[in-house]
């Protein structure tokens, strides 16, 4: 993992990120409040990011993140949604090896898709959202919250076509905010901190 930029402020992580998933629902104007947001409060910024049907949790958990830039061997060390591929394993490296990897494909219509299977170069303007694992996503070393789909077809573009030096741009949780009802909820993340 190549950092690229330490202590990012939760206010840049969830402003890129409100950035991105506009951009990508084709709504791209950010909340007309959202200069007035409670940048210190989780819980707030929680109920904000809910009521602009964004994703709660993770992105008001951490005070502080990474921006990062993953290689092959930093995603093979992440866990994915257990929803994508029921009563398998959410590790990466696990999936590739049983072969789960190279049939998968969305179950609905993504932008994103066509661009990264023809090898066209995500960027940092669409930075996965990555956090410490915990015991139940072993053996991963971290967590895909936001971006599972692109990590699975950006493994398939670099594994189908040896493309080993392709990457990934990610924001990766760094100093948990113990007010956070994620992180209160999951105690192995109180102490967890990027490495």
């Amino acid at each position: 993992m190549r950092v690229t930029k330490d202590h990012v402020t939760r206010e840049e992580v969830i402003r890129s990120y409100v950035r991105y998933d506009r951009g990508k629902k084709s709504q791209g104007l950010l909340p007309p409040d959202i200069d007035e947001w409670p940048w210190d409060d989780p819980v707030g910024l929680d109920s904000r990011l809910s009521a602009n049907d964004l994703k709660s949790g993770v992105l008001a958990a951490y005070r502080t993140w990474q921006l990062a830039e993953l290689d092959i061997s930093d995603l093979l060390q992440c866990a994915i949604y257990n929803g994508i591929f029921p009563g398998q394993p959410q590790s990466l490296a696990q999936l590739v090896l049983i072969g789960k990897v190279a049939g998968w494909s969305p179950d609905r219509p993504t932008d994103w898709l066509n661009s990264i299977r023809a090898g066209i170069e995500q960027g940092s303007g669409s930075p996965l959202i990555v956090r410490p694992s915990v015991r139940s996503e072993a053996p991963a070393k971290w967590y895909v919250e936001d971006g599972s789909g692109r990590v699975l077809a950006l493994l398939q573009r670099i594994l189908g076509h040896g493309e080993l030096s392709r990457t990934a741009w990610a924001y990766v949780g760094l100093e948990p905010d113990i007010r956070s009802s994620f992180i209160s909820s999951r105690p192995e993340l109180w102490g967890a901190q990027a490495r």
